[in-house]
């Protein structure tokens, strides 16, 4: 997975090369659907995501990478596939 512009990671999901970014709109989807408010709150939430969790934070991103077929792709995503896209995501962009 790989930085290409600024907020964005390149991963793969499956056979599809996507797009996920962390922009300010994708967090402010993420804190709704988690019911968070904060990074503090975000962090303490991730430590036990639901899969349903996982769906909505990676939905967020793939959404905010350009992806219109952003629900499709979140849920037909491997488990891990996704779990390591995400991860990589916030790690690349929240040092």
């Amino acid at each position: 997975m790989t930085i290409s512009q600024p907020g964005t990671v390149s991963a793969r999901l499956g056979e599809t090369a996507v797009r996920l970014r962390l922009s300010l709109a994708a967090l402010m989807e993420i804190e709704q659907a988690l019911g968070v408010s904060g990074l503090d709150a975000l962090a303490a939430r991730f430590r036990a995501l639901t899969a349903s969790d996982l769906s909505a934070v990676l939905t967020a991103l793939l959404r905010a990478g350009g992806h219109e077929d952003a629900d499709a792709l979140a849920h037909t995503a491997a488990p891990t596939e996704a779990a390591q896209a995400v991860l990589a995501c916030f790690d690349a962009n929240l040092k």
